[in-house]
């Protein structure tokens, strides 16, 4: 057994070890299932302690296209290399994960999905290069041991070299500031650039980054801090790709603008839930997903990050040149639901309609509608087309109509004021690449205040790989 074999093994003893020794750690922290955190890709309408949402400037959640265009030339640059760093036709193009024990478990399920998947490229090796409880504080330091011990051992352990090393993802974060947000936010972005300039100077032909905060540490009884404290920490993470977008020479990526620090970034996937509470594309995390210390991941919950990470770099356009089999033609366009404008209060507060899932295509299981906090035992009905009304909308019920309608359906709430519209199955056609339909939920509500119907946001589901 190597080394770096040896740490693992030891740290998993021990954690078994203290989780059967106290009753308090058997059990998830499952009093709060979610906060009414609006994700930070969701929140393109509204602000969070007076900071406005969205991944990218501008409350958009889109890569500037002459930056996503620069991350593609770097991605289509991309050749398997040998141990000494050089092209060759019996090498690999090199894909780590760097980060923590959180961030080796969705690697860990990625991993899973890419090797029987036949459209992912052969000569990609997978590699994950974590530690347990290595946050960005502890790695922040080019002395400290993940970098002096745990990457070398690593690195052998997958019998590459830093050469290899082209793409990196990392999932990150700190444990507990002091500092208020969106101060602590500010002061780890600080930490990211530190962190990301290290891995540049120890990974030398690496081009690409895709960043990602942690996910939902609501249920935890071994993060520091509770949430809000990791959900805030996304805007960090937007803080460095905006410095980087603004030619910022900490984070310049571009020789010919001067000294390449770190590589050229983006977000990586957004992991991000309120809890049990799902966000537009669905993704959510209940205690079921997570286990028994409620901040590392179950089976389930690695399955359901791991999809999404795999979705992310088969289809996302820095990495398909580079992920994906040559002739296997992928759309390029990944399944998203975006929110679009804003809802009105109703009896219940403002509901919510959002898909059940990613709008894939295919998508075997019929996709369906959620509609979320309407109007208890009531019904409403879902507008759906594949058009947003010109000018803004059409005023409607204190609010707006956004979705010129081709269809009307009918939908009932439950007790919760939740309801389910099942639609079909989404084939596997390419003539539906690049399709986007519109949907947005009127519900009767008459003792809301904004008279007899009480709007949601409207969603668009684009579709895609």
């Amino acid at each position: 057994m190597d080394r770096s074999t040896f740490v693992r093994s030891t740290a998993s003893l021990v954690a078994a070890t203290l989780l059967a020794a106290s009753p308090a750690l058997r059990a998830q922290d499952c009093s709060k299932p979610s906060l009414g955190l609006v994700p930070l890709d969701d929140l393109r309408e509204g602000n969070y302690r007076g900071v406005e949402g969205g991944l990218f400037p501008g409350r958009s959640n889109e890569v500037p296209a002459d930056h996503l265009q620069a991350g593609r030339n770097l991605a289509k640059s991309l050749v398997p290399l040998d141990h000494l760093g050089h092209p060759a036709s019996d090498g690999v193009i090199a894909f780590a994960a760097i980060g923590m024990s959180f961030t080796e478990q969705v690697f860990t399920a990625f991993e899973r999905l890419a090797r029987v998947d036949p459209e992912f490229a052969p000569d990609v090796a997978l590699a994950s290069l974590t530690a347990a409880a290595q946050d960005l504080l502890k790695i922040r330091d080019p002395a400290a041991p993940f970098w002096t011990d745990s990457i070398p051992a690593l690195l052998e352990e997958h019998d590459l070299t830093a050469a290899q090393i082209q793409v990196v993802w990392l999932l990150e974060g700190t444990p507990t500031q002091s500092d208020p947000f969106p101060l602590h936010a500010e002061k780890t972005a600080g930490y990211w650039i530190e962190v990301l300039q290290i891995v540049k100077r120890t990974f030398p032909n690496a081009k690409l980054a895709f960043l990602t905060p942690l996910y939902w540490q609501g249920y935890s009884l071994i993060t520091p801090a509770k949430e809000p404290y990791y959900y805030e920490q996304a805007w960090s993470i937007r803080t460095v790709v905006e410095r980087q977008l603004a030619h910022d020479p900490e984070v310049e990526w571009d020789g010919e603008r001067g000294p390449a620090k770190v590589p050229w970034l983006s977000w990586g996937p957004y992991l991000f839930c309120d809890g049990e509470e799902p966000r537009s594309d669905g993704l959510r995390l209940d205690c079921a997903d997570f286990s028994p210390d409620g901040g590392h991941l179950g089976d389930r919950g690695m399955e359901k990050l791991g999809e999404r990470l795999h979705h992310f770099v088969k289809s996302h356009r820095a990495c398909t040149p580079w992920s994906i089999v040559p002739g296997s033609s992928p759309a390029e366009r990944m399944a998203d639901v975006e929110v679009i404008g804003v809802g009105t209060r109703g009896a219940q507060g403002i509901p919510r309609l959002v898909g059940d899932s990613l709008p894939t295509i295919p998508h075997p299981a019929p996709y369906s509608l959620l509609v979320r906090s309407s109007v208890r035992g009531g019904h409403g009905f879902v507008l759906i087309g594949g058009a947003l009304l010109p000018g803004g909308g059409l005023p409607f019920a204190g609010g707006t109509l956004y979705v010129e309608p081709l269809a009307l359906f009918d939908v009932t709430f439950d007790l919760a004021g939740d309801g389910v519209l099942p639609l079909d199955e989404i084939p596997d056609d390419p003539a539906l690449l690049g399709l986007s339909l519109f949907a947005q939920l009127a519900a009767l509500d008459r003792r809301g205040p904004d008279g007899q119907f009480a709007l949601s946001a409207a969603i668009e589901l684009r579709l895609g790989d």
